[in-house]
């Protein structure tokens, strides 16, 4: 069984969870793991290399050449190298000649049960087999009718090697790419294979092979039915939103991350995967600090002008209308309202900067009881 994932030495340690997972899960299968990575070494590979020996597995490295993919595709932004869209090159270039079929995972995901049975269905008229459009979001799906393609869900997908070698080239990946970066935005592996492969992928109930374990499932899908699929689905795959939620980085608790943490406390990096979690809290909790403090004195700076400046404003205007011009008492007078008007604009501000604390504290507070 051949197997696919993309990954980086940056992350190379949160993958050991669906690395473990894949070979436990599929022991009764003499399974090849293709790691297509951009710097990944053999060094960096021993502890899973043992890992795979213990099942009769291989690891493969895939040397992917970003300086290839630089000015071809673009990524969503710097957090993802281009590596992780190695899979438009998998095909034509990075794959061993003799490999005929793949499937694809994603290294924040982990495996369930057995993939064998899924790794083995019949593509024959197709490009691909994936689950079926029924955990996807809507605007997902409405993105896809506009673009003319299939709803292709990557992780968890199979794909026949050889027909796409016969009936694509890479050049017609890379310009049917070019499509989606100019109607989307950047590069998206989903979107260009679902329109290349437009009513040739077969589609499987995604409910016994895949489910996304995010918030935004939780508020689709509910957790009752969510659990559900835990218990029938292949894979949990922890896709995620703008909190950027993981596993090793629960912005909240998902049901599914204790299948997650189950592999993650036999891997070399449990210790690694809790140092970094707490470096990333305390940066958030420093930045979080900075911005409070910036933005208490940023308002007590505008509301004091922004008053200070209204009164002002008024007083000159009451000082003029009760003279033709200015002598020595209006100055006089004028001068005296100026800096008594800022120092109870000042005054103001910061009666409304505590009261507005004491507001958050009490809810604060309110909240916390019970």
């Amino acid at each position: 069984m051949n197997v696919y994932l993309t990954t980086a030495k940056r992350v190379f340690r949160y993958a050991y969870p669906v690395i473990c997972s894949l070979f436990e899960q599929n022991a009764d299968s003499e399974v090849y793991l293709y790691l297509v990575s951009e710097n990944l070494e053999e060094s960096d590979v021993r502890a899973e290399r043992e890992l795979a020996a213990r099942y009769g597995g291989h690891i493969v490295i895939l040397r992917f050449d970003e300086e290839m993919a630089r000015g071809k595709i673009v990524s969503a932004s710097d957090h993802w190298p281009l590596g992780t869209l190695g899979c438009y090159w998998l095909f034509h270039k990075l794959l061993p000649d003799d490999v005929d079929r793949i499937l694809a995972l994603e290294s924040d995901a982990v495996v369930t049960g057995p993939l064998r049975e899924f790794y083995d269905t019949d593509l024959t008229g197709y490009y691909a087999a994936c689950p079926d459009a029924e955990h996807k979001p809507a605007a997902h799906r409405e993105l896809m009718k506009r673009l003319n393609g299939d709803l292709l869900t990557f992780v968890v997908s199979v794909y026949d090697v050889q027909a796409i070698r016969r009936d694509f080239s890479l050049d017609q990946i890379l310009e049917t790419d070019r499509y989606v970066v100019r109607e989307f935005g950047h590069s998206q592996q989903e979107l260009t294979f679902g329109i290349l492969f437009r009513d040739r992928i077969k589609f499987l109930p995604a409910a016994d092979l895949c489910v996304e374990e995010n918030s935004q499932s939780m508020a689709a899908m509910g957790i009752d039915y969510l659990m559900a699929c835990e218990e029938t689905c292949k894979a949990l795959h922890f896709s995620s939103t703008a909190q950027k939620e993981k596993p090793w980085n629960p912005v909240y608790l998902m049901p599914g991350y204790a299948k997650w943490w189950r592999y993650a406390k036999e891997s070399p990096y449990y210790q690694a995967y809790f140092e970094e979690q707490w470096k990333t809290y305390e940066k958030k909790r420093m930045e979080t600090e900075a911005l409070k403090k910036n933005i208490t004195y940023k308002n007590v700076l505008l509301m004091t002008l922004t008053v200070y400046a209204v009164l002002m404003l008024a007083a000159g205007i009451g000082i003029m209308g009760t003279s033709k011009g200015f002598g020595a008492w209006q100055i006089f007078v004028w001068a005296a309202v100026t800096f008594g008007l800022l120092a109870a604009s000042l005054a103001a501000a910061v009666a409304v900067r505590r009261a507005g604390i004491w507001m958050t504290g009490r809810k604060t507070a309110q909240g916390g009881k019970g």
